[in-house]
This record gives C-alpha cells, structure tokens and sequence, in this order.
C-alpha cells in the first residue's frame, strides 16, 4: 500500500494526555505483572519514567485534542469535510456507537462531517487514518480532513505489558490540501505492509526494510537523508533493536518521550513530532518519517515542515 501524497498538507497537530501523572514505581501490581515478563526493575534499561492516567473518557480526550486542532487552525466543525476516528478504545455496538457519535460531533459541531471510523490497526491506527485522509484529498472526496486517535487503558493491571508503559492520551491534525495550508507540512508519501502471519512473531525488521523501500523509491531518497524517526515509544531496547535492524542509525531515534510518558497507544509519532518541533529540533530543510510497527505490521509517512 504506497500513497504519494504531495497534494496533503499536515496542520494544526495536537495531543492531551491523562490528567494524572504517575511515576513507573506507582503502577498497580508492577511487581506482579515485571516478575510475569521476567523483566528486572531497572528503569534506565527499559526507559520507564512516568505515564499519565485519565480521569475522564476517550470521548473527553477526543474532543479536547479537536478542538485544540481547530483552534489553532482557525476552523470551525462546518468547515470539515470528513473526519477519521482512530482508536482502538471504544465501546463497540450500535447504541455506543451512536452515543460517541452523538457527543463528540455535538460538541464540535461536525454534524455534516462525513465521520469514519479506523479501529483494526491497534497502533497504526492513526497513521493509517493520515493515509486514509491523504488519499481522499489526493482524489478530490475531500479538502480537510479532521483526523483524531483517542486511546485509554481501561484495567489497570493492563498498563505494564511487556513491550511498554501505556499512558492513556488523545492527538488530533488537520490534513488538507496544498492550496489550503500554505503554513502546513508537506506530506510526502505514506503507507505500510502488512503481513497476519507475523501476528505471533513479534516486530519485524523484514516489513520496516520493505515498507522504506517503497517510500523511499517514490520520494527519490534514500535511508540516510532521514534525519529523524519518530517511532513508537515502547521500551528502549525494543526499539533500538528493531529500528536499527532495519537500518537506522542511533541518532536518527527519538526516543525523548518513552520516559516522559510512555507509549500512549497510536498516538506516539505525532506527539512526538509536536513535541521535537516545540522544542525546535524539527527544520524546514530536512525529512522526518513517523513511523509504527506493530507485530504483523509496519504504517509510515514522509514529511517535510513547511512547503518543499
């Protein structure tokens, strides 16, 4: 699955996490669940640091993160054509369904916004819900697209797992067309590969290989001219093993975030990238890629800040 998708614009990108703040050794049954995974309690190993919990719902997070999109983009819910949902987190049946559908399009005014939903992807989900709305620009269905990932643990024992500390968090960006965002950043290509037989098989480096080959060959460029990946936040070594199995260089990780908060389901890279460019280390000149594997399957995208 390749996208190119010069034709889209990312703006407006916003997070919230969880309104509480708990440091790793707080976590309910840490002990139980670290003797479980056979993992010892050294924090710097794994990069553990803090996570953040919710007090409110997915629903909540949802709305608060849209609104802060449609703020800073000086958008209104009646200007949005379409709008993804991606979360792996709500409530599942027809009556849930509508009760989101009905809160959180009524609090932003999206009545008349074509809303879908993106929910099989578990941490792809959002890069996924980027590509789905790249490609409805691309073909004229839509000229802002609202695309929005709202994720929370809901049992708590859950919030260890062997690969990361969940925090619960919600993040949200506009894609647009070109002549719509002139402030905008230019998506470059986006898309993955999949492979179900790998469900059981952990990460692998084979599908990052083939999906950067592919975007790659459509950009004309080249591993090296990535200047920083903005990958999931699962535990350290996890991820420096199979990003730099893949052919990564240590320097091209950000892994800032993974004691900061943890991996906060799908939303991950774009936090990330938010936070790098608040922080001023995202240029207008070089290539960034958000990127997400999970086992079974690898979601990625190519941008630029600012007009190429």
């Amino acid at each position: 699955m390749l996208s190119v998708a010069s034709q889209s614009k990312l703006m407006a990108a916003q997070y919230v996490l969880g309104e509480q703040k708990l440091a790793w050794h707080e976590l309910e049954d840490l002990q139980v669940r670290a003797k479980q995974f056979s993992m010892p309690l050294q924090a710097d190993l794994w990069g553990w640091g803090e996570i953040y919990k919710t007090t409110g719902s997915v629903t909540d997070m949802a709305i608060r993160t849209a609104r802060m999109t449609l703020a800073e983009a000086g958008y209104a819910g009646q200007d949005i054509d379409t709008t993804i949902v991606c979360s792996s987190s709500l409530p599942s049946g027809t009556e849930a369904h509508q009760h989101f559908l009905r809160e959180f399009a009524g609090q932003l005014q999206l009545e008349q916004s074509a809303i879908t939903g993106v929910s099989l992807g578990r941490c792809t989900n959002l890069l996924k819900g980027i590509h789905l709305a790249c490609g409805l620009i691309h073909s004229g269905q839509a000229r802002r697209a609202l695309v929005v990932t709202s994720d929370a643990i809901s049992d708590e024992r859950q919030r260890m797992e062997n690969f990361a500390l969940f925090s619960d968090g919600a993040a949200s960006c506009l894609i647009c067309h070109a002549d719509d965002a002139p402030q905008g950043d230019t998506l470059l290509a986006g898309g993955g590969r999949q492979d179900l037989n790998q469900l059981h098989q952990g990460l692998s480096a084979g599908l990052v290989r083939a999906v950067n080959q592919d975007l790659f060959s459509s950009a004309g460029i080249t591993l090296d001219d990535i200047t920083r990946l903005f990958h999931s936040n699962v535990y350290l070594p996890l991820c420096q093993l199979n990003e730099m199995q893949a052919g990564y260089q240590q320097t091209q990780l950000y892994t800032d975030n993974i004691p900061r908060f943890g991996h906060c389901f799908a939303a991950d890279p774009l936090i990330n990238f938010i936070d790098a460019r608040n922080n001023g280390a995202v240029s207008d000149t070089a290539l960034y890629q958000l990127a997400v594997s999970i086992p079974g399957a690898r979601a990625s995208l190519l941008l630029r800040k600012g007009s190429v």
